[in-house]
């Protein structure tokens, strides 16, 4: 696609959560040329279903759910994909570190079911309604979230399996 194609589709997204009332913090691109839209918290589920759901936009597949841990926030981000346009779109949240908690999408995507309790499991981050918020990769009597910035990598909950 071209440069102005891609611009104006931008435009479009950005328009589209405009004009029904969504508050857009900012838009920018990643350094693969994908779009990223950060929005609010509380607005995800909505932004994510219009999305999914709108006839010209078509983001019917959720790719993938990221989860950082930095000094003072957690970001979330939410690889969407096109099969109409052929074209990835992030969405991006930041969540306050004393409550990292934000609605679960896995009404809305199923694969979010997985990526959700992956980034539960190492991060921490709990997703409010997810149908079966527990461990996938780590042991269920597992203590902490690994990829914490504040998780301690020689204590002995590191030999959880040590016979």
């Amino acid at each position: 696609m071209s440069d102005n194609i891609e611009n104006k589709i931008a435009e479009i997204f950005c328009s589209m959560l405009l004009s029904r009332g969504f508050k857009i913090i900012s838009n920018s691109k990643s350094a693969d040329n994908h779009e990223i839209i950060e929005i609010e918290p509380k607005d995800l589920p909505e932004v994510i279903n219009l999305f999914k759901t709108h006839s010209e936009a078509g983001f019917k597949i959720l790719i993938s759910v990221i989860g950082t841990d930095y000094k003072d926030k957690f970001e979330l981000i939410y690889q969407l994909y096109s099969p109409k346009l052929s074209k990835n779109l992030l969405i991006k949240v930041y969540l306050e570190k004393s409550t990292p908690e934000i609605e679960s999408l896995s009404a809305i995507y199923t694969t979010a079911d997985w990526h959700e309790r992956e980034t539960f499991d190492l991060l921490g981050i709990r997703f409010r309604n997810h149908p079966d918020l527990r461990r996938i990769l780590l042991p269920h009597e597992w203590k902490g979230h690994p990829l914490r910035k504040d998780y301690v990598m020689d204590d002995e909950r590191l030999v959880w399996n040590e016979r």
